[in-house]
């Protein structure tokens, strides 16, 4: 493996660039690691080579991935967009619309945002999963992971790991541009999605998606206000038996990792190509602080995992919707009064704690769960924002403000109740 040092300053890390990539059904892998400070205009000196049995091949299919790359985190460090048209073979064409709108619509989101989502440093992974070249096209499916320090949280590394993107490039010339870029993350699909509800209206898409995100971000700055300037009354709800908040994080952070995809495939099914993982994940986690699957009642009161297969008839068989949904979850929490969970929703959601569970959401479709894992507060001792661990996106200490979906809401697990104390109440 071929390893390209490059310099450094005194702050920033050595990067390591080592790629392997073998072609048609053979996994290849492409790495390349940038690290750099954030104050500075963002500009890079890393680059991708492609490797065969150790011999670089046709660095010209590395180039624009790598410019795709470096562009992007350029722009996202700095909240400042960048051209994107250059890079692609038909710059006004469909695609190369999406991908620059969806990186404005994440740099402006940012932007609205209270706290500072600057990065200050960051340094990305490229893991290259198939590469096929027919001619002077070429086909490349790629994972992307990567760590940033954002200027609220300079100490803390948030980590981003998995992204699935899928490149076609085609030789223009005496160089490769893309012909189409897609990525299977939630802000870019939050764009793709509503581009492609209103094919050729994308200025009108993008400002309609960006009007609602904005009243959204206003709503979270209101509420965070009000939490942090009124009383705080704890929320109230029968209790029998305590939540374990710090199991449920242990579990949280044991299965994701910085540099690949963790499923705990010995236990529980995952469901990252059918809707997504992410409330499969925050069910292992509440299961593991302690909340028992709660295996009675109707589709609405059952909460458990058994198997892939969906099964309310029998009680130690198949899961139940609120196991993996996250609109189900939040039906069984809200809903709930028996045996298994004790929680509270549509509280304010700045009054969260560690290992209460978060949900984000576009124009009150409710897409993502995660869990909290930090509560991040100001010298004064108020509440700034959440860390949270997700699936599909996997995150790790990641801003909740920094997502791309606007809308945020909680569900506060207060514990759970046993058959016994339920129907002697």
């Amino acid at each position: 493996m071929k390893i390209i040092k490059s310099q450094r300053t005194k702050k920033e890390k050595r990067t390591i660039i080592s790629i392997i990539v073998v072609i048609a059904l053979v996994i290849g892998v492409v790495a390349t690691s940038i690290y750099l400070n954030a104050d500075k205009p963002a500009a890079v000196n890393g680059t991708i080579e492609i490797q065969r049995d150790g011999e670089v091949i046709n660095p010209e299919i590395a180039a624009p991935i790598n410019d795709y790359f470096n562009k992007t985190f350029e722009a996202t460090a700095n909240l400042q967009t960048v051209d994107m048209s250059e890079l692609f073979y038909d710059p006004t064409g469909e695609n190369a619309v999406l991908n620059q709108s969806a990186l404005d619509y994440l740099i402006q989101l940012r932007l609205k945002q209270s706290n500072d989502l600057k990065m200050i440093n960051y340094q990305y992974q490229l893991n290259v999963l198939a590469l096929n070249e027919v001619d002077e096209a070429v086909e490349v499916e790629l994972l992307e992971n990567y760590t940033v320090n954002f200027a609220f949280v300079p100490e803390v590394d948030s980590v981003t790991s998995g992204i699935r993107h899928h490149f076609w490039l085609i030789k223009k010339g005496d160089t490769y541009k893309i012909a189409e870029h897609l990525q299977d993350e939630d802000s870019f699909n939050l764009v793709q999605d509503a581009i492609g509800a209103q094919p050729g209206q994308s200025t009108a898409v993008i400002e309609e998606l960006l009007g609602k995100s904005t009243a959204a971000v206003d709503e979270l700055a209101t509420a965070k206000q009000a939490f942090n300037t009124g009383e705080r009354p704890a929320a109230q709800a029968f209790t029998g038996n305590p939540y374990q908040p710090e199991a449920a994080v242990n579990y949280a952070m044991t299965w994701v990792d910085p540099e690949k995809t963790l499923r705990n495939l010995a236990q529980f099914g995952v469901y990252d190509d059918v809707g997504g993982n992410c409330n499969n994940y925050i069910s292992q986690c509440l299961n593991a602080g302690g909340i028992p699957m709660d295996i009675f009642g109707d589709e609405f009161t059952q909460w458990k995992w058994y198997s892939d297969e969906l099964n309310l008839d029998e009680i130690e068989s198949g899961r139940s919707p609120a196991w993996a949904g996250v609109n189900e979850f939040y039906l069984y929490a809200r809903e709930n009064t028996g045996y298994g969970l004790s929680a509270v929703v549509d509280e304010n959601v700045y009054s969260g704690a560690v290992g209460d569970i978060l949900q984000f959401g576009y124009d009150n479709q409710w897409l993502h769960s995660v869990i909290i894992t930090q509560v991040i507060k100001d010298q004064d001792g108020k509440v700034v924002d959440y860390l949270i661990n997700s699936n599909t996106t996997d995150r790790i200490s990641y801003p909740a403000s920094a997502y791309g979906y606007p809308q945020q809401r909680l569900i506060k697990i207060l514990g759970w109740n046993d058959l016994e104390i339920t129907l002697s109440e």
